[in-house]
């Protein structure tokens, strides 16, 4: 029995990078996984048979969550399949990079769109039911970018920046429904969005900068989203955390 046992988890942007590697960490403590993807299908079916090889059921739902109809649709469908929805983990998010000045209007809407906006919508979505419930837990994947800058990154930074302010009050609106809202702060954790193409894409690599002397893997932001989804945190709500091998630190 896992501390997250007969509980459903929907992790969104979970067909590989970090929203995998939660969905496996909460997946090994017994949660049932509802794996949203975009347009990677085969990806997020390699998730699905990666978490069903754990012993947990686990389904696959494409949904672009900047559209809030089709982040409505469904987070209301996981909870048809799956009967209620206990966490949310809101790890969707691109990192269109891009100078300053060749930040164009569709790019910065796109970004703030699929990155705030994708979480408020699931959240309000999925914290409809849970208050029905009386309980949940949400879990945005902020970055500690929102607070070292990005010389590339002006529109991600942002729509994250806005990811903090979103989890305190949410934290302070619905903690009257038993839905506690945290953040974590993702540091460095190379993915394929952050790795040139053609470029292996590091676990675990050396860093002397960094006070833990290495980079970050996503199983890493996973072991943080399971103890922020269980009844070890019950009493934890509005914190911004960051899970960055110390770099805020230095």
């Amino acid at each position: 029995m896992g501390k997250l046992t007969g509980k459903v988890a929907l992790v969104t942007g979970a067909s590989r990078g970090i929203g995998r590697g939660i969905a496996i960490e909460l997946a090994k403590e017994g949660a049932s996984i509802a794996v949203n993807y975009t347009g990677r299908v085969d990806a997020a079916a390699e998730t699905v048979v990666i978490l069903r090889a754990l012993g947990v059921q686990a389904e696959m739902y494409q949904a672009n969550v900047g559209v809030p109809a089709e982040a409505a649709a469904m987070v209301d469908q996981v909870v048809q399949d799956f009967s209620k929805i206990d966490i949310l983990v809101n790890n969707a998010g691109i990192c269109p990079f891009a100078d300053f000045f060749d930040i164009d209007e569709e790019n910065w809407r796109r970004t703030i769109d699929v990155n705030l906006g994708g979480a408020f919508f699931c959240s309000q979505a999925a914290a409809r039911h849970m208050r029905d419930a009386g309980k949940g837990a949400i879990v945005h994947i902020g970055t500690v970018t929102s607070y070292r800058a990005g010389a590339t990154q002006v529109h991600y930074a942002a729509s994250k920046g806005g990811i903090n302010s979103l989890t305190t009050s949410m934290a302070y609106s619905l903690g009257k429904y038993g839905i506690r809202v945290n953040a974590i702060l993702c540091g460095g954790v190379p993915t394929d969005i952050n790795t040139p193409p053609g470029e292996p894409i590091r676990r675990k690599a050396p860093n002397k900068h960094l006070p833990m002397g290495r980079i970050g893997d996503p199983e890493d932001l996973g072991k943080a989203a399971v103890f922020l989804c269980t009844d070890d945190s019950e009493w934890i709500t509005g914190t911004l955390f960051p899970v960055d091998g110390g770099y805020l630190a230095t």
